[in-house]
């Protein structure tokens, strides 16, 4: 693009230096490393040296003039300049957002080489597939594709300096993780060879922001051990200032795999490489899927081939950015377009506002013609007064460009990707300078073909009230406005679909309650509780000490909380119903859950009970299914309590269903319930349980859920005061989260919307208040000769309706076409759902008649003596 930029300004360029002066510019650029910034000084530099037609001197004679001008009609000036600077300001506010999140590259080296290298399953329903440790070890060894492999799985840490213990989000990664990324550290070292192999040293690498606030930034930090997790751990280096990859870690420590016992089953780790020069992400998929099957054929106990087949599963090699934005991209490419439609209506309005004034400015172009002027000289002086107003209107609009951008970020969802690098550098600088560029251009060229011409008599006559250029500027001026209430309408539209999607999403019964209910994390390190019999203990002192706190009714653990994005799963029959070797069952949420939980949830138990204590102590068999679960597995056949489900592969032990429960969205309010089963925090085989160390817990009292933070603090320090609590919140707040994204659309189109409305009726407003103004003669002569003011009330307003009408009409087909592309971000509602049409259509007619009214009302209450002596 910086090239193209610089071949077309060489176009202004003498011909025989053009060849010379590119070869200077691109050496020069290329110096600099192609900056936006020093390739626009190209563009003052080609023009320093021409030598015919617009010269230097000439467009620094015509900009002064444009100014001069603009400067003695201040109200005009400013009216126009600002209701650009909003439509400007709009666009590079969420221009900043998508150049960050979606254009920008990684910050990493060659950041176009690095990919995601994880598995999809369409088959299961299952879009991203991670690694088991064997399948990482075989793609390691045998991917030509790639210069480098590494997996790892987002973890939490508690770290143990002083009294008070802190939680923190790290990652366990394997030895080439970071050479992969091709970031080195800034202070120390990472991980070497064997160093991520079963019985190496503990050690740590630290972020730069945990380094900073919890170290000091001492560099004599690196060699230090540290306690985390109650393991000591050694810190051998520290990461630059930025890097926080996956996701929000703050430290890194090693993913331990021994190859002699390589798990080959459980798919929990994700894996990121880096394509060897000249390779390609197709060819890498198809290496994964010959290595898949190889796989299978050797493991075909954790993997059967048929398996395979049924689930569909094959490499899924994507560009790690997709990591960031996949979830993002379509909503914020929306709102772009959306606010370039403002932008679109600024610029009609501002026409119209040039055509008014040059209509004024009839004689005086007529005498500069006269003069001498050429037709090329006055498309010139036009050009450059929009172009400079534009120019100036972006000024202002990067100011408020910089305060919108903070509104953003402030309205944001928390999982934004790439927030913090979201600001106003070079390349958006330059995207406002080009938008300014255009959008003066733009409606600078309605006065350039109305009175840019040669003709003195002609524009001479233009004042007059017969003038035929005058009833074509009046269906010009019709015609903006005319697209600015059908763009306005396609805004209303979208903005109106959306609203109605957020409020679907949040009249969605989430299948628990959320009020009253506090919620936090914690974590139990192996280290410290090695036995199930520990974590056991821990378990149910800290829910008895929990429900004896003032105010708390009910308290419980689990795994996670719904809507909070994690998710395991796996396949699951009913034990009386074989399925045929290698055979997928359907694929079923897991989830962990402590005595109590259900009724502290507010989950209504259908039929049998919740998991007790007993579950957890005795046969560790025991499970709660969901309604949906029961139905699929069982159909029709009524109470399913005492029957039995046994997992993929797993045909000597079942678990006996004790409870069913209401459905509840898990994943996402706008996605149908999944099948869930609910197993005790104690479960596993009957030769080997195992015990949640992730806990999630939830407390139900009465009043503000954060009244109850302080006591659940001091619960947790005297059980053991060496784990942190993390993040507390109201249940609520988890809910409300769950639609923030769609929240964040449905504010910033609901903005765009409202300006766009705005200014839909100032033009309405505007163009009758013009043609009242015209026709004031008229008026006064039509009410002389008994015209009641009723008839002339109706009359102007049938015009400004007239307008309004066939804009709204365009409006609802444009909005009808445009409104697919918003398809995939509603729920609960269609994109051509005709009560959001009507509404929004009346809404806007409405709008459309106060903003024709007042001028109407003016034009009824003309004296027609003194309108007649004023003409």
């Amino acid at each position: 693009m910086r090239r193209l930029w610089l071949l077309s300004v060489c176009l202004l360029v003498p011909r025989d230096e053009r060849v010379e002066w590119v070869e200077e510019w691109e050496g020069e650029l290329a110096a600099s490393g192609w900056r936006w910034v020093d390739a626009f000084g190209a563009l003052p530099d080609a023009w320093h040296l021409r030598r015919d037609g617009w010269t230097m001197g000439r467009m620094t004679q015509d900009v002064r003039h444009a100014i001069k001008g603009l400067w003695r009609k201040p109200f005009f000036t400013a009216l126009a300049g600002l209701t650009l600077a909003i439509g400007i300001g709009a666009n590079t506010a969420i221009y900043s957002v998508v150049d960050s999140v979606l254009l920008d590259p990684l910050p990493y080296p060659e950041s176009d080489r690095l990919y995601t290298v994880n598995h999809t399953a369409p088959g299961l329903g299952v879009p991203i597939l991670p690694y088991s440790e064997g399948m990482y070890l075989m793609y390691a060894d045998a991917l030509a594709s790639l210069d480098g492999l590494a997996v790892f799985q987002m973890d939490n840490v508690n770290l143990v300096l002083g009294s008070e213990p802190e939680r923190l989000s790290s990652a366990r990664v394997t030895q080439r993780f970071f050479d992969v990324l091709g970031v080195p550290p800034t202070l120390g070292r990472t991980f070497v060879a064997g160093e991520d192999r079963e019985g190496a040293e503990p050690l740590a690498v630290l972020g730069y922001g945990l380094w900073r606030q919890t170290f000091g930034g001492d560099p004599s930090v690196v060699g230090r051990t540290v306690e985390m997790d109650g393991v000591m751990r050694r810190v051998i280096g520290v990461m630059p200032e930025g890097f926080q990859f996956p996701q929000d870690a703050e430290m890194w420590t090693q993913l331990e795999v021994d190859p002699a016992d390589a798990d080959q089953g459980s798919f929990s780790y994700m894996g990121i490489g880096r394509l060897t020069a000249g390779a390609t992400p197709e060819a890498l998929n198809q290496e994964m899927d010959q290595l898949l099957l190889r796989f299978a054929d050797v493991n075909g106990d954790d993997l059967p081939r048929t398996v395979l087949e049924q689930g569909q599963i094959r490499g899924d090699a994507k560009p790690l950015k997709e990591m960031y934005v996949e979830d993002i991209r379509q909503a914020l490419w929306v709102v772009l377009g959306t606010v370039g439609f403002v932008l679109l209506i600024a610029c009609a309005n501002v026409a119209n506002l040039f055509l008014v004034r040059a209509e004024a400015r009839q004689r005086e172009q007529a005498v500069r013609t006269a003069m001498g002027a050429t037709r090329g000289d006055m498309i010139r002086h036009y050009l450059t007064e929009s172009v400079t107003l534009g120019l100036g209107a972006g000024v202002i609009g990067l100011g408020l460009a910089s305060l919108g951008v903070r509104g953003l970020l402030a309205m944001a969802p928390v999982a934004l990707p790439r927030a913090a690098e979201v600001g106003i550098d070079g390349s958006v600088l330059a995207y406002t300078a080009v938008i300014s560029i255009l959008s003066g251009l733009l409606f600078g060229l309605f006065p350039v073909f109305g009175y840019a011409n040669r003709d003195l008599s002609g524009a001479l006559k233009e004042g007059g009230r017969s003038s035929t250029t005058g009833r074509g500027r009046s269906r010009v001026q019709s015609g903006l406005v005319v697209a600015q209430v059908a763009l306005a309408l396609m805004l209303l539209v979208g903005s109106g679909l959306m609203a109605r999607s957020f409020a679907a999403i949040r009249s969605v019964d989430p299948g628990f309650e959320e009020e009253g209910r506090l919620t936090f994390r914690i974590s139990l390190p192996s280290a410290e509780y090695p036995e199930v019999e520990d974590a056991s203990a821990f378990y149910r002192a800290f829910r008895d000490r929990l429900e004896a706190e003032p105010g708390v009714t009910r308290a419980a653990l689990a795994s996670s909380m719904p809507l909070t994005g994690s998710r395991a799963q796996s396949s699951f029959r009913p034990d009386d119903q074989p399925l045929p070797e290698g055979e997928l069952g359907p694929l079923v949420n897991l989830h962990w859950a402590g005595p109590g939980y259900f009724e502290a949830m507010g989950i209504e138990i259908v039929e049998g009970r919740g998991l007790g204590e007993d579950d957890a102590a005795g046969g560790l068999r025991s499970v709660v299914v969901s309604e949906r679960m029961a139905r699929q597995l069982w159909p029709g056949e009524g109470s399913v309590l005492g029957r039995r489900i046994v997992g993929m592969g797993d045909t000597d032990e079942s678990w006996e269903i004790v409870g069913v429960v209401r459905d509840v969205h898990f994943e996402s309010l706008s996605e149908e319930p999944g099948l869930m089963a609910y197993f005790p925090l104690v479960s596993g085989d009957s030769d080997a349980a195992f015990a949640q160390r992730a806990l999630s817990v939830v407390v139900h009292g009465r009043g503000d859920p954060l009244a109850l933070v302080d006591g659940a603090r001091q619960a947790l320090r005297e059980v053991d005061g060496r784990l942190p609590m993390v993040d507390p919140r109201p249940l609520a707040r988890v809910v409300s989260e769950a639609s923030a994204a769609t929240s964040f659309t449905v504010v910033l189109l609901g903005i765009a919307a409202s300006i766009a409305l705005l200014l839909g009726a100032v033009g309405i407003y505007g163009v009758i208040s013009y043609v009242v103004g015209r026709r004031t003669q008229e008026i006064g002569v039509r009410m002389a000769l008994g015209a009641p003011a009723g008839l002339v009330l109706r009359n102007v307003i049938g015009q400004g309706m007239a307008l309004a009408g066939t804009g709204v009409v365009v409006g609802l087909v444009g909005a009808w076409g445009a409104s697919r592309v918003l398809a995939s971000l509603l729920y609960g509602v269609s994109a051509t759902d005709p009560t959001t049409y009507a509404v929004t259509a009346g809404a806007l007619a409405f709008v459309a008649l106060v903003a024709s009214w007042l001028p109407a009302r003016r034009a009824a209450g003309l004296d027609p003596v003194r309108a007649l002596k004023a003409e």
